[in-house]
């Protein structure tokens, strides 16, 4: 704004001036009014300072727009770089997984292509031990038909000790090895026949535990529980006495001497004193003798599940219990007694099988089956 006022001050002093030398001319002669206007119709020194001013203006518009626009520019180009820098990392963590992955799937089909050459290498073996199998097979003769057929029996004859744990069935498949071995009559298996015969003899020695003999015995005791009576009060058969006495005296007459006597006796009979070494328990009723069966049910039970798991302990416990219960619940007659030293029996009785250890026939048979086979292949070695 300064720089436009400056120019304005030339002007005024122009029109100042100009007034005078109006007024000069005015007063002057005609003659002279050339001389006296050309001082008038000349410029002024200074034509170019609004052109300046207007240059300036422009030129620093163009230096801001050119500065903004930089700047914008800048903007952008630093939005795109970070761009393509978050790019760049998104696709480097791309490439990172890709890499993992390839990694993961060359251990994955590394670890398969061993184990197929693993089972590819046992199915190697088992073919060759099946064609050795079949080699020995073509040349095998009765002998070791039979010698084979007695070491699954003797084999069999373990497995079925241990599961059944019972002596019948190995005692018996021990004896047809035994015949089978008679039948060989080689005197290169006199070691595994005195093996067979000592396994044989601890059969034979070992006490048999007859489980289904006790199992069934308990299970009748049980059932002849139903027969038996709980104990009953005894002033009822007393009562019951006396009013079959008082209808036998009212059906035979008799004199006034005998009446007398018979009441004198009946009236004492009223009357009777009986010192107990046991506390008085109370009758029971229809539900506890309900329970007390169910539990000498129970208590049967019981010892029939130890019986099988060969728990001896507990077998003779729950016997005794239901001696106790019997003794003490119900009337001790013929039949309660009979049970009751029954039970007594079967409580002492041992549960628990000893089972022998036959496995010294197995031994020795193998035994004999590898110096055979061992000596098969020498001789195929030499040939």
């Amino acid at each position: 704004m300064v720089t436009e006022k400056k120019p304005a001050a030339p002007a005024a002093s122009d029109k100042k001036e100009s007034a005078k030398a109006g007024s000069s001319v005015a007063d002057k002669p005609p003659a002279k009014n050339k001389a006296s206007q050309a001082p008038v119709n000349k410029s002024p020194k200074n034509p170019f300072p609004w052109f300046k001013t207007i240059l300036l203006l422009l030129l620093i518009a163009a230096l801001a727009g050119s500065s903004w626009f930089g700047w914008m520019q800048w903007q952008q180009r630093s939005v795109l770089a970070e761009g393509l820098q978050s790019n760049l990392i998104a696709f480097e963590n791309n490439v990172e997984r890709q890499q993992q992955a390839v990694i993961r799937a060359s251990q994955e089909q590394s670890q398969t292509i061993k184990a197929l050459q693993d089972q590819l290498y046992s199915l190697r073996l088992l073919t060759n031990r099946q064609a050795e199998q079949i080699l020995t097979l073509g040349t095998a003769t009765r002998g070791d038909w039979l010698l084979a057929e007695a070491t699954y029996l003797v084999r069999l004859a373990n497995q079925r000790l241990q599961v059944e744990r019972s002596i019948e069935n190995p005692l018996a498949i021990l004896e047809s090895v035994d015949s089978i071995f008679i039948q060989i009559n080689d005197p290169e298996l006199l070691a595994v026949r005195n093996a067979l015969a000592i396994d044989i003899a601890a059969l034979r020695m070992t006490e048999i535990v007859d489980r289904e003999g006790i199992y069934l015995e308990l299970q009748a005791i049980s059932s002849a529980l139903e027969t038996l009576s709980i104990l009953q009060p005894r002033a009822d058969d007393e009562a019951a006495q006396q009013a079959q006495a008082v209808q036998n005296s009212q059906q035979a007459p008799s004199s006034l001497t005998e009446t007398l006597e018979r009441f004198s006796e009946k009236f004492g009979n009223l009357i009777v004193l009986q010192k107990r070494q046991q506390p008085i328990e109370p009758l029971l009723s229809r539900a506890e003798r309900t329970m007390v069966r169910q539990n000498f049910y129970l208590l049967l039970e019981q010892a029939q599940s130890a019986l099988l798991r060969e728990e001896q302990i507990i077998y003779s416990s729950s016997l005794n219990k239901a001696e106790a219960l019997l003794r003490r619940y119900f009337q001790l007659n013929s039949e309660s007694e009979a049970l009751i030293a029954r039970l007594q029996a079967l409580a002492e009785r041992s549960v628990s099988q000893q089972l022998p250890d036959i496995s010294g026939s197995q031994n020795a048979i193998q035994t004999a089956l590898n110096l055979r086979h061992g000596s098969t292949a020498d001789e195929g070695a030499e040939q």
